[in-house]
């Protein structure tokens, strides 16, 4: 009766597992020391979009405020938000601040260039609670609003808008 394994066949399985043992032998206490040195950040509840606020605009933590100030304003009256058709981070910020706007009703406009004049000529200011703006300029006969870093301004639209 023969032997199902000669010895190459043992000397195969021999050198590959020498082989995965000397692996994993370099490779564990690299892993395990980029594991400790670089451990994973906590992360909040709002840590996704405080982290693409930060990057469109450089504000820290703008999420909760954003949360409060639209928590202050009237739930029945609608956020209105433009941004800009050709500016895919006037995009993101505004699909952001949509989602931090909840439970509010939403209104985005693109619109092409900076200045939202003609739309906003159109609206009821007393169906509005804010306005906001990402990446684009506020028009003068506006109130100044609450800025958050480069780009991102959110007007509180008083009752009775003077032009």
């Amino acid at each position: 009766m023969t032997s199902r394994f000669s010895y190459g066949r043992i000397a195969h399985v021999v050198l590959w597992c020498g082989l995965a043992a000397a692996s994993l032998w370099v490779s564990i206490p690299k892993i395990y020391s980029g594991a400790t040195q670089y451990p994973l950040r906590p992360t909040g509840p709002l840590h996704t979009c405080d982290s693409y606020l930060k990057f469109a605009t450089g504000a820290s933590g703008a999420s909760k405020d954003l949360i409060s100030i639209f928590h202050s304003m009237t739930a029945s009256k609608r956020i209105v938000i433009f941004t800009r058709k050709d500016d895919p981070f006037s995009s993101g910020l505004g699909m952001t601040t949509a989602y931090l706007a909840s439970p509010h009703l939403v209104r985005l406009f693109e619109i092409n260039g900076t200045h939202p004049d003609n739309e906003l000529s159109k609206m009821n200011p007393n169906e509005v609670a804010a306005v906001v703006f990402c990446r684009i300029n506020r028009p003068t006969w506006l109130p100044a609003g609450k800025v958050f870093g480069s780009g991102l301004e959110v007007v509180s639209m008083p009752e009775k808008v003077r032009r």
